[in-house]
């Protein structure tokens, strides 16, 4: 767990610094700077290009992790790599022909919904493929085990030009429309930096001569595609659907705001499953069982204890963080609690993910999938006219926890392997109780950044406090002792 730990708290941190940009972003400068309608053609265009980059990618970050270590000597890995940044490439112009072949019926579409859309439709292209290759690049450095420059630009770099530039536009160098174009120049130059990161971590020599495995390499990237669809689909095809379902679009920055806010609670497991993925796919090919059970239940817990922490401060403290927001934005605190619980549950899974997306018995969970996102469909079509934002809320969580659950049970009855032990329930049982203790209690007559800052403290300290007493993990108190020690 060495690299794990290492990596893993790196990557924490960095994550963590980028979601302050983005909370910034999110809760002071999009609300204050940009009108509700502009910050919802914002949030519906990322959330678009987030449901076709993995179409693009057609699921060859995966199959990079995967495949890589199969080839023994170096001039076959680099063919494989060759071959793989290739495919996007061929794919986005499959996409673009049909743009322009349906574009009169796509442009029909908006003109009654959500016309303040239609000039920027094309960007979903540009913002999906800027992704697809980005992912690839960031795979590269996944399989050397080199994971934190990458996620130091994922993380960081988008985030602080959007900062900028909507500085820009509060000076008025730039229009808000400008800013929503200057947005595929962004996530261009983010893919451009992960090219030369991937390739200072080792440059491949290019050649599109023939390699093997090619039939297993298309099945498996066919199939992790659809589950990989599935699962971006699972988190954002709510916020595609109320752009539709519940007009006007400014409802889709309402929820893309308490959307962001739960998000924050996922951290941990972003950071751990950079390392951990290409991990879990070295132990599947050595059939070291023993060493995969035990990576799983560490993974579990560490991941679940920052989880549960981070989810403590913001449940905890929903309510003035709320306040900060401009009042003519409604927010739901319902929608922050389900979307919360969606990342904890996540958070307890481990490495179960990356066991199904590198085994080879990845094709049964596609059928899991795939089912699981007909469910999300008709969860959002139900839900969403009755419920409006908090309904699209309610079905991510049901499908979330449905795929969750599925994909637990499977690992569990083919492998013999389950996250789950006695200190995931001392987990729940303190947050439970922490929770009973500083989500009513309300701080009259302050800021609401200090009544953040005080809560978020004793939170800290008391969550962690407990955790080290009762020696819930290693790694986590040898955190905590290290830390101190050097304080002393």
């Amino acid at each position: 767990m060495g690299v794990v730990a290492k990596q893993s708290i790196l990557n924490t941190l960095i994550t963590y610094f980028g979601f302050a940009f983005g909370a910034a972003n999110t809760l002071f400068l999009f609300t204050n700077i940009l009108g509700e309608e502009e910050y919802g053609v914002v949030s519906y265009l990322l959330a678009s290009s987030n449901l076709l980059w993995p179409l693009l990618a057609f699921g060859l970050p995966n199959t990079l992790i995967k495949f890589y270590n199969t080839y023994t000597s170096q001039w076959e890995s680099d063919r494989f790599f060759s071959w793989l940044l290739l495919v996007p490439l061929l794919l986005v112009i499959v996409v673009s022909v049909l743009f322009t072949l349906f574009y009169e019926q796509l442009m029909a579409q908006y003109t009654n919904t959500n016309p303040i859309v239609k000039p920027y439709l094309w960007m979903i292209i540009v913002l999906g493929l800027a992704s697809a290759y980005f992912e690839l690049f960031y795979a590269w450095t996944k399989v050397h085990l080199q994971t934190v420059k990458g996620n130091l630009i994922k993380e960081l770099f988008n985030r602080i030009a959007i900062t900028v530039l909507l500085i820009l536009v509060y000076f008025k160098y730039i229009t808000p429309n400008q800013f929503i174009y200057s947005l595929t120049i962004v996530f261009l130059v983010r893919t451009l930096l992960m090219k030369w990161v991937a390739f200072g971590v080792k440059r491949p020599k290019f050649s599109l001569k023939k390699i093997k495995n090619v039939r297993s390499i298309a099945i498996y990237s066919t199939l992790i595609l659809i589950s990989a669809t599935v699962s971006v689909f699972l988190l954002d095809l709510d916020k595609v659907m109320i752009e539709s379902l519940a007009p006007p679009i400014s409802n889709v920055a309402k929820y893309s705001i308490c959307v962001y806010m739960a998000s924050v609670i996922g951290v941990p497991v972003r950071a751990m499953l950079q390392i951990t993925n290409p991990l879990t796919a070295q132990l599947l090919t050595k059939n070291e069982t023993k060493s995969l059970n035990e990576l799983n239940k560490k993974s579990s817990v560490t991941a679940l204890i920052a989880t549960v922490w981070v989810g403590l401060v913001v449940v905890c403290n929903v309510h003035s963080i709320f306040e900060l927001v401009p009042p003519n934005y409604e927010l739901y605190i319902e929608i922050v609690f389900l979307i919360g619980i969606v990342k904890l549950f996540d958070a307890s899974l481990g490495i179960t993910n990356a066991i199904l997306f590198n085994s080879d018995s990845y094709k049964w969970i596609l059928f899991f999938g795939v089912a699981i996102l007909g469910l999300a469909y008709i969860f959002n079509s139900i839900f969403i006219p009755y419920e409006g934002i908090v309904g699209a809320a309610f079905a991510t969580f049901l499908a979330y926890s449905l795929y969750n659950i599925s994909k637990l049970l499977f690992v569990f009855f083919k492998f013999k392997i389950q996250p789950f032990s006695k200190q995931t329930f001392f987990i729940i049982g303190i947050a439970v109780l922490i929770w009973m203790m500083f989500y009513y209690w309300y701080i009259p007559n302050i800021n609401a950044v200090v009544s953040v800052l005080i809560k978020g403290v004793l939170i800290t300290g008391l969550y962690f406090g407990v955790v080290y007493l009762l020696k819930l993990s290693p790694e986590v108190n040898g955190a905590i002792n290290k830390f101190v020690l050097k304080k002393k």
